[in-house]
């Protein structure tokens, strides 16, 4: 049997959704049968990350982009995918250009496939947002099936957000950001061994994962905390990622007086052990296309608190709740909050509706043929 290659074009940060959607489904694929290489202009970085050291995936670096040097980039993207593929996945949250795109289907790349990862732009500063979202309407309305064989999106919003009324909604393959249901289950031994460590073990501990950036909005959640802990002094907030503004957050929560009762730790390796640690999880974004932390928190079983923009499709189990982004809200049901006892296995829903990764994997594998 032929090895499939299959050529995976992500964005240039790492230890983010799309970093965590690929691993997640590498480590459960046929791996004899279907081999992962990747195409980024942040080839170092990528290097550097423990899952490409244990999986000793290629990686297939380029410099140039679109709108800098066309040419160079033709040149250095003819060169890569001249290398043998079976498949290119390109995932992207908005559009930049297509020419990667058009390149593979000129090349006759038997799978080209686009997949959408979110629903909007994460970009803090208001101008350069804009003028990117013009950029982004400019590509999106040229888009279709001459740019790729097959188009994806981990949601139907994000599909939306990304393609548009040019691609016919029956013909967008939703991908479910799936996880280890088992691996994310309560364990209560975790728990208290991990509460322990932390010096966490009288506290009601709220928790949230995901970039330090702009989509993520956790400047709101430590200000909804601090009003919260005002009436309620268990309560303290557990942040786990790494990004651009985690300085900026620190400082923050220490302006507002909450240096002892807030934690900014950088990404976990063991991640599904501080889901046990937590009580209650948030995730306040600005947008999202289906964050995995949030299937990850219910099959947890931790009561959820997420932002109103987030598609309701992440509403897998009963265990969320939405909230308008007003601080005051946010911070009465965080004062309302009690330390978990035992939690109700989440794992059947979740398997159920697709977000179990063995279920996943297969939907990939046919994907990819």
């Amino acid at each position: 049997m032929n090895q499939i290659r299959v050529l995976h074009m992500t964005p240039p940060i790492v230890n983010n959704g799309i970093y965590r959607y690929i691993f997640n489904h590498l480590e459960y694929i046929d791996r004899e049968r279907y081999r992962f290489e990747f195409l980024t202009r942040n080839a170092k970085a990528l290097a550097a990350t423990e899952e490409c050291r244990r999986y000793g995936v290629a990686i297939r670096g380029f410099c140039n982009t679109e709108r800098n040097n066309e040419t160079d980039l033709r040149r250095e993207i003819m060169d890569i995918l001249s290398r043998g593929y079976d498949a290119i996945h390109l995932h992207t949250s908005f559009w930049r250009g297509f020419l990667i795109e058009q390149i593979a289907m000129e090349m006759k790349i038997p799978k080209v496939i686009v997949h959408s990862h979110s629903t909007w732009v994460d970009v803090q500063d208001d101008r350069k947002r804009e003028e990117i979202l013009r950029i982004h309407n400019g590509y999106k309305e040229k888009f279709d099936f001459t740019y790729a064989t097959d188009v994806c999106a981990c949601s139907r919003l994000a599909g939306d957000w990304l393609y548009g009324e040019r691609i016919p909604r029956e013909k967008i393959r939703i991908l479910p950001n799936a996880i280890d249901v088992e691996k994310y289950s309560f364990r209560p031994k975790t728990r208290k061994n991990l509460r322990k460590k932390l010096g966490l073990e009288d506290r009601i501990v709220v928790g949230s994962v995901g970039r330090y950036c702009y989509q993520k909005n956790q400047e709101f959640l430590i200000r909804a905390f601090a009003k919260a802990r005002e009436r309620n002094r268990k309560l303290f907030l557990l942040l786990i990622g790494g990004g651009e503004l985690k300085d900026e957050l620190k400082g923050l929560a220490a302006g507002l007086g909450l240096k002892d009762a807030v934690c900014c730790l950088n990404w976990q390796e063991n991640v599904s052990d501080y889901f046990q640690v937590m009580d209650l999880f948030c995730l306040p974004s600005r947008f999202e296309g289906l964050a995995i932390t949030s299937i990850e928190a219910q099959a947890a079983g931790l009561p959820c608190f997420l932002s109103d923009p987030i598609s309701r499709e992440a509403q897998v189990t009963d265990l969320i709740t939405f909230l308008p982004l007003e601080e005051q809200v946010w911070a009465e049901r965080m004062m309302e909050s009690r330390q978990a006892g035992e939690r109700d296995k989440k794992d059947m829903e979740l398997a159920q509706a697709g977000y179990d990764i063995r279920t996943a994997v297969k939907k990939l594998e046919n994907l990819y043929g």
